[in-house]
């Protein structure tokens, strides 16, 4: 039995800054602010009041009669890291500490979209606070009581307004009325992350009156449009009655808040029926959920990858030059004399005896210095031959290049339109590809090409790509103009849409490093000056088989691949190892690797890696 001493408060004094507890024995604490605790309470000091190392409130749990504990210290305080590779964002979940985490929380309100009527009637309310390590307070999760009526709750419980009421089931109930996180920072997870986190805070830490939830819940028009709910659990039940059906709450001591100016608020003006999800905490609501076949089968499969491009592009032994005419001026003459060149003809070697082959479904990466041949091969994709030809000598053969069938990332927008109107087919395909490019944030929607940043242009251009409905997309200049971190998360997002779309991805940049890893192309052509190139290029066969995932690696190059792994990624973006695979050398293949499909199930996606930053991603 755990040692522990027992003492009731007698009295709280709170400020922004700290809580002040009196005890009955005559002593006093000061604890963080906001603490959910009345004069009256019983204090466990675990191991006692002089050496504390943790404070519960215990109480009689009304709803079972039986003891429960309910941390008041230490404060909630959880640390996570979000991986964008080579990025890794260090994150800590955690209670106010002082009045200045809120107003620091609170900038963050312009990026929410705040209702009227219900949504600021609240009890109790307590806040989480997401802070990004080097970047500050990042985002807020509210949990609050929840408002008195809502139709699916009461579908779920089978029970009517007045026994919730009489059951004192509503003083179990917690909502999560709010997450808010920086447009710049979604994308990544951390809203799925904070509301596990609430979730997690409920558990342990939250009670009203002495009852314990049972369930935390959500009713939120957004949850529509952001999935992140459901990617944490949380199952829908159903859509609200809306404003004609809906019933002001009945306020009572302890239970309801009911602030002084209520009655300006207008309940029922324009208040559309809602999606209602839920979290199940005790064991009788996730029955309750399981009855009503709410939670959505374990997948048993792989989605099966598009592939969209008919047949394979090759260039076979492609070497080009440069081919350009100039007057010579009495400068360039001087320059001719000087230097030994002849400026009227000049011809400028960029591809040399290049051999690629351009699969259906490829990621590939051009890289190389300044000169070294990556625009020119952007090129051959999106311009006629006969085109190229006034100006370039080229010597091979180019097959199965369709320039119609290719889409290139530029600026091509209608600056008339907001950005919700110029992608997707819908409102809801619109807001994924928008989300996809991290253009989360339902301002940027509304807002016209004109009025949003340059950064935020380049991953509306990037949206339209994917847009496009072409086989192939290509972008020169990949990122460039956009900082590290944004870097990853626009290549991230670009190469899952790709696999979505079916699209066969080239993209040409002189700087990989910051995104290399998270795009994870399965080929990276390495061009060096005079026009020679270096390829490392990998192929993955995969297939389900009884309850394995049999996967077959290909080295496709003519350079030894090292250090193979095959791992999980995590929805957190980390990468567990699963398999380790060692070498492939040039055109040989791995023997089957068998993997049991309990072991994949848990991860968004598997990742097969090595040292030469190619290899693939099989979404699951």
């Amino acid at each position: 039995m755990i040692e522990a001493e027992l003492l009731r408060i007698d009295s709280v004094e709170s400020s922004g800054s700290h809580t002040t507890l009196r005890l009955n024995h005559g002593q006093q604490i000061c604890l963080r602010p906001f603490i959910y605790v009345k004069p009256g309470d019983l204090l466990e000091f675990v191991p006692n009041f002089e050496s504390y190392g943790q404070i519960n409130k215990v109480l009689a749990n009304k709803t079972t009669g039986l003891p429960r504990r309910i941390k008041i210290y230490p404060p909630y305080t959880r640390s996570e890291s979000v991986c964008i590779p080579p990025h890794e964002l260090y994150i800590t979940f955690r209670e106010r500490f002082s009045s200045r985490d809120w107003k620091n929380a609170k900038l963050l309100e312009q990026f929410h979209y705040r209702g009227k009527g219900l949504n600021k009637l609240v009890g109790r309310r307590t806040v989480l606070i997401v802070e990004a390590e080097g970047y500050g307070i990042i985002g807020y999760g509210v949990l609050s009581a929840t408002v008195a009526a809502a139709k699916p709750r009461f579908q779920l419980f089978k029970i009517n307004f007045r026994e919730q009421m009489a059951t004192k089931l509503i003083n179990q109930l917690v909502r999560i009325p709010r997450i808010v996180i920086h447009p710049e920072f979604r994308g990544l997870g951390i809203g799925v992350l904070t509301a596990k986190h609430l979730v997690r805070y409920a558990k342990s830490y939250w009670d009203i009156n002495g009852y314990t939830p049972v369930m935390v819940e959500v009713i939120a028009s957004m949850t529509d449009y952001h999935r992140f709910f459901e990617k944490a659990g949380f199952v829908k039940v159903g859509y609200t009655l809306g404003s004609e059906k809906g019933i002001v709450p009945e306020y009572g001591v302890g239970e309801w808040q009911q602030r002084p100016n209520h009655e300006q608020y207008d309940f029922f003006s324009d208040k559309k029926p809602k999606p209602y999800l839920v979290f199940p905490i005790s064991h009788a609501v996730q029955r309750m959920v399981n009855r009503m076949n709410l939670t959505k089968p374990r997948r048993d499969g792989l989605p099966r990858r598009k592939r969209q491009l008919a047949g394979p592009i090759k260039f076979e032994r492609l070497s080009t030059e440069y081919r350009v005419s100039n007057v010579l001026t009495i400068r360039a003459e001087e320059i001719k004399q000087a230097f030994a060149v002849d400026a009227t003809q000049m011809h400028s070697p960029v591809l040399k005896d290049l051999t690629l082959t351009i699969d259906p479904g490829d990621v590939i990466l051009v890289t190389g210095a300044s000169g070294s041949g990556k625009s020119t091969l952007i090129r051959f994709l999106v311009e006629k031959l006969e085109d190229l030809k006034k100006n370039m000598n080229i010597e091979g053969e180019i097959k199965g290049v369709d320039p119609n069938e290719v889409a290139k990332l530029g600026a091509k927008w209608n600056e008339d339109l907001p950005l919700i109107d110029q992608v997707g087919d819908s409102a809801q395909a619109g807001i994924e590809l928008l989300n996809s490019v991290g253009l989360a944030e339902a301002h940027l929607y509304l807002k016209r090409p004109c009025q949003i940043s340059d950064g935020q242009l380049y991953r509306f251009a990037v949206a339209l790509l994917c847009d496009s409905k072409k086989s192939v997309w290509v972008a020169d200049e990949f990122t460039s103009t956009l900082d590290p971190l944004t870097a990853a998360i626009v290549a991230k997002g670009l190469r899952k849409c790709a696999w979505e779309y079916g699209a066969t991805l080239v993209l040409a940049a002189p700087h990989v490093e910051h995104f290399v890893d998270s795009l994870l192309p399965n080929k990276l052509i390495w061009l060096r000056w005079g026009g020679t190139a270096n390829i490392f290029s990998m192929r993955c066969k995969y297939k389900r088989q009884d309850k394995n995932l049999q996967l077959k690696i290909v080295n496709t190059c003519n350079n030894e691949l090292t250090e193979i792994l095959v791992g999980g990624v995590r929805q957190t973006g980390q990468v567990k190892e699963i398999r380790k695979l060692g070498a492939l050398l040039p055109g040989k293949r791995s023997d089957a690797v068998e993997i049991p499909w309990e072991d994949i199930a848990v991860y968004s996606a598997l990742a097969i890696t090595c040292k030469q930053r190619v290899g693939d991603l099989i979404y699951i």
